[in-house]
């Protein structure tokens, strides 16, 4: 259940991440004030002040915060749950690339936050190169989050990437994984069935609207 509020409170950083880094920091300074307490409101500021001089995210830190103070948690642990997102972004950049959006950024802290290790976001930043990475990060917590093994998940995704499959793709795999595991199915098998299916089902796609054109030589031959 962790895991899962921690992947829908990823989500919606994921979204406000698109706002900018500093994004309303004074308006959400007061509100901290307000909800935490001077001293702590502090300490969190000082964890976002360093984020934004260093080209982080600072929206999913604000979240945690509120998150933690909607949810009646200690000051000490909401202050413990700020830094952790610090540090799981810090992991992100650093696996994922200094080009790393901020976008992929807060997904990929997400991931981290979740267990999977930090080569796995740069297996799958060679899988995909240049394409958004949101997409597929999202999909590799989500299924950790219905207990679907770190190991399992992140080597599902990864295959994924690099067979070619697109971010619709991979949200249409991630549903019929979901449906297998409400019907009771083994979290590592349903993964690796749905997988295979996915990719069965794009080679019959393939073969059906036919292969690509027979290659020319340099005199334009058959």
């Amino acid at each position: 259940m962790k895991r899962r509020w921690i992947v829908i409170a990823a989500l919606a950083g994921c979204a406000l991440a698109w706002t900018g880094a500093q994004a309303g920091d004074a308006a959400d300074e007061a509100r901290l004030r307000a909800k935490l307490g001077a001293e702590t409101a502090r300490a969190v500021m000082d964890v976002v002040r360093a984020a934004a001089a260093d080209s982080l995210p600072t929206r999913p830190l604000f979240g945690r915060a509120f998150e933690g103070a909607s949810r009646g948690a200690a000051r000490l642990r909401i202050l413990a749950a700020v830094r952790e997102q610090d540090q799981a972004q810090r992991t992100a950049r650093a696996a994922l690339g200094q080009a790393a959006s901020p976008t992929e950024i807060t997904a990929g802290a997400m991931a981290i936050l979740t267990g999977v290790a930090p080569d796995s976001l740069t297996r799958l930043r060679a899988a995909r190169g240049g394409v958004s990475l949101v997409v597929p990060l999202v999909v590799m917590s989500d299924l950790i989050a219905r207990n679907v093994p770190v190991n399992a998940a992140s080597a599902t995704v990864i295959a994924a990437a690099r067979s070619g499959l697109a971010d619709a793709d991979l949200l249409r795999m991630r549903e019929r994984i979901d449906r297998e595991l409400d019907r009771g199915a083994a979290p590592p098998g349903a993964a690796a069935s749905q997988l295979r299916l996915m990719l069965e089902e794009r080679a019959r796609d393939r073969n059906t609207r036919g292969g690509p054109p027979p290659a020319r030589d340099q005199r334009g031959e058959r």
